[in-house]
């Protein structure tokens, strides 16, 4: 299948998050029937294509085992959040977790791979790829390797397990009883419904490859779940300090998985882009290994505790880093953005992630104001109002950034200039200038700071001399004329208070004036 139109026409992608099994329930409430994937309305599917997103991360497709939903309903604190949120949670309403996979076959429920493919097809029609999830790191307790490859997984003595039994259990296939490992985040207690993969396993690593292959063929980008837990030194220090058993391929993986993975993909599948779902300050790492896109927690963080001061030191980043970054505010991991900010930081926030550089991520709800997160294992989510004028900001908001300007643009980062020695407010500020086709410009500018912030921006378009510039405000009715000499001489002056944000748009006017284009994808 061909790379699709939107994707193809912009450097700066937008994808559309969709907790799968959720969103199909929701629909088949709606529309009274049993909506799949593959007979998903088109109502529905426009409302999430309207929104000028890119691709579409159908999170939650994999077929997951009994086991898992036997180990996700027996957790007391899922049971009491799922009741929080849902009034009539029954346990049913546990699906279990869609990272604990037990094959790379789409759920029968959700329509199976036909239900996928027919789903892809509609979406490529109107140019939106589809993206989904890699999660190398573990498998399901039921996947069949567990009983046919037990050393494929990180394996304990028997003392070893019965003195952490949380973190092991048991398999017996066809010999003595083995203990095998629950995969783990290093800094958290594992995960009980999960069996950690080796990687000092020469045929894990075979295996593993192979799978992102069989994924590439279904979809035009991958999500990689935890990739940093994969890297030699992190799989490592996760596992030698845990007094595991060896490994028939040694103690020390062959090589980085990801730079032999990553290349054996690109060779067969050029195009398939490769996200990674990554922390730790691992990003850069992961980027150097071929991934095309890291997510960016830092810059989330820092936006939601409200360091305007680091939030624009890390804004200054290389900028290759930049561009290949994944800004978000919310994902089906981290709290509702509605119910963690402020309403006036959400929307200085929500401008910041849109308009610079990287690969912008929007989750389901976000733009309706959702204030519940919904647990990955649930398979339905709770019925929320619609903040209207929170809709109304994110519609305009994503129009501003849906020209040319934003989508085929080159980003230029502009360092405010004080107004005066001493006065220091300008610290918190950030603002990036798009330079598009066709004489098309975005400005964005934030007061990321506690107080309110007077700076001067650097603008040097040789363009605006000689011209009156007129800078519309995207996001209100806000409307200034400014001479463009000036502009060129001294900056473009600005006071703006605390989480006080632009988006403009350049117009000019007299001699050779500029030209008003301002074209959208279809």
């Amino acid at each position: 299948m061909k790379v699709p139109t939107r994707l193809a026409s912009t450097t700066r992608p937008i994808v559309y998050e969709l907790d799968t099994r959720a969103w199909l329930a929701a629909l088949s409430r709606r529309y009274g029937r049993n909506v799949r994937l593959g007979d998903v309305p088109d109502g529905a599917l426009k409302a999430i294509t309207g929104t000028g997103c890119d691709m579409v991360w159908l999170m939650g497709v994999w077929r997951t085992g009994a086991a898992g939903r036997k180990v996700a309903r027996s957790l007391s604190w899922l049971a009491t959040e799922a009741r929080t949120i849902l009034p009539d949670f029954t346990p049913r309403d546990i699906v279990g977790s869609p990272y604990a996979i037990a094959d790379y076959e789409v759920a029968s429920s959700l329509g199976g791979d036909e239900g996928l493919a027919s789903l892809r097809r509609r979406l490529a029609r109107v140019g939106v790829g589809v993206v989904l999830d890699f999660v190398p790191n573990h498998t399901a307790l039921d996947h069949p390797w567990v009983h046919r490859h037990p050393d494929w997984y990180v394996r304990a003595t028997p003392e070893r397990a019965a003195s952490d039994p949380s973190s092991w259990f048991p398999v017996r296939a066809g010999g003595p009883t083995r203990f095998l490992a629950h995969g783990r985040d290093p800094n958290l207690p594992a995960w009980p419904d999960t069996a950690q993969l080796d990687y000092r396993v020469p045929e894990v690593r075979a295996a593993m490859s192979d799978v992102l292959l069989q994924i590439a063929t279904r979809c035009d980008a991958i999500r990689c779940d935890m990739a940093m837990l994969e890297l030699e030194d992190v799989f490592c220090a996760t596992w030698q300090s845990r007094v595991v058993e060896p490994a028939s391929g040694g103690d020390v993986p062959a090589g980085e998985f990801w730079w032999h993975a990553i290349r054996a993909l690109r060779t067969r599948y050029p195009n398939v882009i490769m996200i990674a779902e990554s922390y730790w300050g691992l990003e850069y790492r992961l980027q150097q290994m071929g991934f095309d896109y890291t997510y960016d927690k830092t810059l989330l963080d820092r936006l939601r505790d409200g360091n305007g001061v680091e939030v624009a030191a890390h804004l200054r980043a290389d900028a290759d880093y930049q561009r290949r970054s994944v800004r978000f505010l919310e994902n089906h991991d981290e709290p509702r953005a509605a119910a963690s900010m402020s309403p006036s930081r959400l929307r200085a926030a929500a401008v910041v992630v849109a308009a610079v550089p990287g690969m912008l991520l929007l989750h389901d709800g976000q733009l309706d104001g959702a204030r519940f997160r919904t647990p990955v294992e649930l398979g339905r989510r709770p019925d929320e109002p619609i903040d209207v004028e929170l809709r109304a900001f994110y519609e305009r908001l994503l129009a501003a950034v849906g020209g040319v300007a934003v989508r085929r643009g080159t980003p230029i980062r502009l360092d405010p200039r004080a107004t005066w020695e001493g006065d220091s407010t300008h610290a918190g500020v950030v603002a990036w200038l798009w330079v598009g086709p066709r004489r098309s410009f975005r400005l964005m500018v934030a007061n990321l700071g506690p107080t309110t912030a007077r700076c001067f921006l650097p603008i040097r378009v040789p363009d605006f001399a000689g011209r009156t510039i007129v800078l519309e405000d995207l996001l209100s009715d806000a409307r200034y004329e400014r001479d463009g000499s000036q502009l060129l001489d001294r900056g473009l002056y600005l006071e703006m208070p605390p989480d006080g944000h632009h988006l403009f748009r350049f117009r000019g006017h007299g001699p050779g004036a500029l030209k008003a284009v301002d074209t959208h994808e279809p």
